[in-house]
């Protein structure tokens, strides 16, 4: 089991966006400086590393009602291709638009949770749930590409 998943790099992915989520941290807490952060076309790495820096920078979004605000801004208002990612949309057939970008970064938000439980106010429970209606279709939340398809 653990070859397989070392033959995913799955750990390694999330290695390098809590790092580079840090050097975002240092950058506006450390130095002072601002930061522009974008990667490629700005929909996958980009809210990754953004939304790590601002739960990391700023207690308010390791709150439940803070984390919920975070999710919705830097994926839901900034556009995150969910119908592509997750397989939900019209495209759901093209393997190529495929990609765990939300989950590899709730995994991130797990690892640090995992190291600092006193510092968040939700749980485990709290991102198993979210990541099982990522997937779930049950709600029209994670089901589009953007909010006017919402």
């Amino acid at each position: 089991w653990l070859s397989a998943l070392e033959s995913t790099k799955w750990l390694q992915h999330l290695s390098v966006l809590l790092k580079s989520a840090l050097l975002v941290v240092h950058a506006v807490d450390r130095d002072q400086r601002p930061v522009l952060v974008h990667c490629s076309d700005g929909w996958d790495r980009t809210p990754q590393i953004v939304a790590l820096a601002k739960l990391l920078l700023d207690p308010y979004y390791r709150t439940t009602e803070g984390f919920q605000v975070l999710v919705e801004m830097e994926w839901l208002d900034f556009g995150h291709k969910f119908a592509d990612r997750c397989g939900h949309g019209e495209n759901s057939d093209d393997l190529n638009e495929r990609c765990p970008v939300f989950l590899q970064w709730l995994d991130c938000v797990h690892q640090l949770q995992r190291q600092f439980p006193c510092s968040f106010e939700f749980n485990e429970a709290f991102l198993v749930k979210l990541v099982q209606h990522t997937y779930s279709c049950l709600f029209g939340t994670f089901l589009c590409n953007n909010a006017k398809e919402r």
